[in-house]
């Protein structure tokens, strides 16, 4: 392992020279844990998202690492991981990344899980409001690639960059494009690696093979500048973009999510063509409320992003082309015209619903993804990765038993409901009245993650958890070219195993009403409950009060009933 930190860069030197200075010093090496290989924690039901969400196809095979710290893979096996496929990958990947990856002479393992967030923005931006394929021309235009060393006061210059995730993504100086930033604890990304494999003679991946290397950091100092036509008119025609719409960095993060489509996966066709939710490049027909765009957006970015968010520019898609103005300008977008592709099945539930931080496999939650609540999943999910917060403010992860496994629960439900259906089961005393919502949802917080970091309480659960969807269809099928078989390997359906969607756990309360003044007209007030001001608790009771079974109080007149959640608007049926 330290032979591949130490390898020497082709045509620098600095390998040799940062691993003489580190043997010079008397550091090892291999007691650095920052950015170093810690094994892998990934289970067959994250294996299975993956393949219900259309993340991978069928026709590649996937295989767990056993108890190797570094990967170990077979002949024909390839690296991937976790992380990746949460931020926008997927397999096989798409022909831009394959070619950033060879032009860079970097490995998956070298991009941390921002670097994949980035990647994903770019070519995002560049399909769905331009309506042109990703180029590393423009890339280098707008990016700059900075190595990650291994740090340490004791470790002299220069020194050596770490073994996983040793490049990293930044904008450049003085670049036009839009600033985007990544989760500040997207931490133990690494620990989510596992191997696919083709199981026939087509390539399903379009990974390079792997190397235990660290970076060469080849053509990292590539720059076109203005010499690159098309890329001066990106520019121009971004900057007058910028100038003429509200669009902004969030635009870019809610089109692919709102999309469902996954940019550095191989696609059929482009962003800017997609044609309703039966669209073969997206991983579900299923629709995503602008709330869910929003909760799903802070899993992968720091945003400011509201939950009643408005597209600043509308992204393109097939009925809202790229303008003629914009074709005359860029050919490429006539030249990469879609070809004739097939319709997808709509999907009866949605295979990658939200799912509180707790579930997320990277940041501060350190936990399994959907699926792993259920009884019947194999003995690797008899504990769960719990986190603890010092006094310090340092993080600490340790394992314990689940003791707790509700059935009727659907998979994704959050583990706060879970507690909270639990203390409801429990056998109370003859009398005795369970705790209502708000106390249950107060007792089910979660203990182990600060609170500047929960999500955000939206809606009337505050849990996170949505309830059940409106019986009424938002997206139309817009039309679509002939139902012909796509030749292509993109977003192959794969799978017949769905998740559960989430649904109604915890009645909501009603809104409390603000007490007004006494001079206002009592008509106008809620009727509060006749309740004695100082009655003492039954024998054998708990003085706290027990909520009440009745039904709530109809909204006084000139007041609108609580609405329904619905589904965002302006997502131009796409």
């Amino acid at each position: 392992m330290e032979a591949s930190s130490a390898a020497p860069e082709a045509g620098t030197g600095r390998g040799q020279e940062a691993s003489s200075s580190g043997q010079g010093s008397g550091v090892d090496l291999s007691t650095i844990t920052r950015g170093a290989w810690k094994g892998s924690d990934v289970t067959q039901p994250e294996i299975d998202w993956l393949y219900r969400s259309r993340r991978i196809p069928a026709e590649v095979s996937c295989r767990l690492p056993r108890d190797e710290l570094e990967p170990a893979p077979e002949p024909g096996e390839y690296v991937v991981f976790l992380a990746h496929f949460e931020r926008g990958f997927g397999l096989p990947a798409s022909d831009f990344f394959r070619q950033f990856l060879d032009f860079y002479q970097l490995q998956p393992h070298h991009l941390p899980g921002n670097a994949i967030f980035y990647l994903t923005c770019y070519a995002t931006f560049m399909e769905a409001y331009i309506g042109l394929r990703p180029t590393r021309e423009a890339f280098a235009r707008f990016f700059c690639l900075r190595i990650n060393s291994v740090q340490g006061k004791n470790i002299p210059k220069p020194k050596p960059p770490v073994k996983c995730g040793s490049c990293i993504i930044g904008s450049r100086q003085g670049s036009p494009f839009f600033n985007f930033s990544g989760l500040e604890s997207c931490r133990a990304w690494q620990e989510t690696f596992f191997y696919v494999k083709n199981k026939g003679a087509a390539d399903f991946i379009n990974l390079p093979a792997y190397q235990p290397r660290t970076p060469s950091r080849a053509n990292w100092s590539y720059n076109p500048g203005t010499n690159h036509i098309e890329t001066n008119r990106i520019v121009r025609f971004m900057e007058q973009l910028m100038k003429d719409t509200n669009i902004c960095s969030d635009n870019i993060i809610r089109a692919f999510i709102s999309r469902r489509v996954l940019p550095l996966q191989r696609r059929s066709h482009k962003i800017s063509e997609m044609c309703g939710p039966r669209d073969p490049t997206k991983i579900t027909s299923c629709v995503l409320t602008k709330e869910d765009v929003v909760l799903k957006a802070r899993q992968i970015c720091q945003t400011d992003m509201p939950m009643d968010w408005e597209w600043g520019f509308l992204p393109l898609s097939s009925t809202n082309p790229p303008t003629d103005e914009a074709c005359e300008r860029f050919p490429r977008i006539s030249a990469e015209a879609r070809g004739p592709c097939r319709k997808r099945d709509v999907d009866k539930v949605d295979p990658d619903p939200y799912v509180p931080w707790m579930d997320l496999k990277m940041g501060w939650a350190h936990t399994s993804r959907p699926g792993n609540f259920s009884t019947n999943d194999s003995g690797s999910d008899d504990e769960v990765t719990v986190l603890e917060v010092t006094s310090r403010g340092q993080s600490i992860r340790h394992r314990r038993p689940k003791q707790f496994e509700p059935t009727l629960l659907p998979p994704s439900a959050p583990s706060c409901c879970r507690e909270a259906l639990r203390k409801r089961e429990m056998p109370v005393a003859s009398g005795d009245t369970p705790p209502g919502p708000h106390i249950l949802l107060k007792q089910a917080r979660y203990h182990a993650v600060p609170a500047k970091l929960l999500p955000p309480l939206w809606g009337q659960h505050k849990c996170g958890v949505r309830g059940p969807e409106p019986t009424t269809t938002r997206e139309e099928d817009l039309p679509s070219p002939p139902e012909v078989e796509d030749t292509g390997a993109s977003n192959t359906d794969v799978g017949t195993e769905d998740a559960g969607r989430t649904e109604h756990l915890v009645p909501s309360a009603p809104k409390k009403k603000k007490k007004k003044s006494t001079t206002s007209s009592p008509s106008k007030t809620m009727p509060e409950p006749s309740v004695p001001a100082a009655s003492p608790p039954a024998k054998g009771q708990p003085e706290t009060a027990a909520p009440s079974t009745a039904e709530p109080p109809a909204a006084p007149t000139g007041q609108p009933a609580a609405a329904k959640p619905t589904p965002p608007e302006g997502t131009d049926g796409v």
